[in-house]
């Protein structure tokens, strides 16, 4: 299935979702790849993680962005040469792209169990209530793609997510939130879009 979703968050920001289906062959198709790109999909051993790379290429082909344009940092952060913000994330099948003209930190990820045996190591002491009527999967998850995606847009290696990234309460069918991030002496507050799909969830972290 090639792009999914496809969103204008605000007359600065647009993000769009690929459900990964293709092959690395049929993902290929109609890409621009320069030498450095090449080199970085060869780096890939995964194919799953090949095949993220190719599609977060496709996603970025569709909305617009020039391949000289794209380019990873010496952390391997990627960024855009002209001017804009750009974030990124990739989970088994699905790959999701955010452009914006502000600071701007997306994280998308698959609904699994697991979660439930890692949440103390990301849960601030404020977020064990689960809100009503939704599973403690759903809420978890989108507990830690909220924190992914405040992590990504403050970009400070060495936050602590249980203390200084903090998720306030937030209902079921709410599709905005607040995200706080605890540095230091200093509060900053950011707008959290939570995106929910049959089998994932995303959330886009932004400036109020």
């Amino acid at each position: 299935m090639p792009e999914c979703h496809r969103e204008i968050i605000n007359e600065d920001t647009e993000m769009a979702v690929w459900e990964i289906t293709e092959t690395e062959f049929e993902l290929q198709h109609g890409l621009s790849l320069s030498p450095e790109a090449i080199e970085r999909l060869s780096n890939r051993k995964s194919l799953v993680h090949r095949k993220g790379y190719l599609a977060i290429r496709q996603l970025l082909k569709s909305l617009g962005v020039l391949p000289k344009t794209h380019q990873y940092d010496k952390i391997g952060a990627p960024y855009l040469t002209d001017g804009r913000y750009i974030s990124i994330s990739h989970t088994k099948d699905v790959a999701a792209v955010v452009i914006s003209s502000n600071l701007v930190g997306i994280d998308l990820e698959h609904y699994q169990e697991k979660i439930k045996r890692i949440a103390p190591r990301f849960l601030h002491t404020s977020e064990f209530q689960i809100p009503k009527n939704m599973s403690e999967v759903i809420y978890l998850t989108h507990i830690w793609t909220a924190k992914e995606a405040l992590y990504k847009l403050y970009k400070k290696p060495g936050l602590i997510f249980n203390k200084q990234l903090c998720i306030r309460p937030f209902k079921k069918e709410s599709a905005i939130g607040i995200g706080e991030v605890l540095d230091q002496n200093n509060t900053e507050s950011y707008l959290l879009h939570f995106r929910r799909f049959k089998n994932y969830c995303l959330t886009l972290a932004t400036i109020k």
